[in-house]
């Protein structure tokens, strides 16, 4: 997290990933005294693709007057994204608030189809990153029934919600359009932060069988390793990103599972 977007796509084409999430914040930065152009040019200079942009939130349960707000932000990173090749943004759910879940449902529903019919004009899908238990957001998505929207599977925050294998399973294969993948220390669920996240294979999330449930949906897209812990950081960003993708083949190999 504290180094800037050129040295992320640098680090990242270092340690032999093909494509990058790009943190929004990193990018608004970048986008200060640089251009799209630029961006495109280092991208491709380091042979980098990036698949998604990340994270943007606050759509669903705010005001009209913020959503639209937000919208109108949003559409600026829309523009950049479809000039880099951007297929999806990441928009965080907003949890339930102090509502039902059938009335919260219906301000998912509204508000997703609404915000999908402005990104899809740039030919990006949403992929809505839920944080706890996954029934609720399979049943959502659903509802939705919206070819560009999806759900994104974030293993920490599926580990801390309930880290059901059964519940993995049940997201609909054509609905599962990302995946944030990392592991976590050995703590009572309720204790979990994102400073509790590890590398792959270094923590007790089983990852190996999330894995193999991943691969029997055909699931062919992006592992994004997402792991916000201050510890890390202190490293230079090449020796981070090595680790992480080599972290994250360790895992694939005792998975048996083929990334490419």
């Amino acid at each position: 997290m504290p180094y800037s977007l050129e040295q992320d796509i640098r680090a990242a084409n270092a340690a032999s990933f093909g494509a990058i999430e790009i943190w929004v914040n990193k990018l608004r930065k970048f986008l200060e005294g640089r251009t799209r152009e630029d961006l495109k040019r280092l991208l491709m200079d380091s042979g980098i693709c990036a698949p998604s942009l990340c994270p943007f939130g606050g759509f669903v349960l705010c005001s009209e007057e913020d959503y639209r707000g937000r919208t109108e932000d949003l559409k600026h990173f829309l523009e950049v994204g479809d000039f880099i090749g951007t297929e999806y943004v990441i928009i965080c759910a907003d949890g339930l608030g102090n509502v039902s879940f059938e009335e919260a449902k219906r301000a998912y529903v509204s508000r997703l189809r609404r915000l999908s019919s402005v990104t899809s004009k740039y030919g990006i899908k949403i992929a809505l990153e839920w944080f706890r238990e996954l029934p609720p957001a399979i049943d959502i998505v659903k509802a939705i029934d919206d070819e560009h929207v999806g759900l994104l599977v974030d293993t920490f925050h599926w580990y801390r919600g309930d880290g059901s294998l059964e519940n993995l399973k049940k997201v609909p294969s054509e609905k599962l359009l990302f995946v944030h993948i990392s592991d976590c220390e050995n703590l009572p669920r309720k204790e979990l932060t994102d400073k509790n996240r590890l590398y792959c294979g270094s923590g007790i999330i089983p990852l190996v069988d999330v894995l193999k449930i991943l691969e029997d949906k055909n699931y062919n897209r992006y592992l994004s390793v997402e792991i916000f812990r201050e510890e890390y950081w202190r490293e230079e960003p090449e020796e981070i990103s090595r680790t992480a993708y080599k972290t994250l083949i360790d895992i694939a190999l005792k998975s048996r599972v083929s990334i490419s």
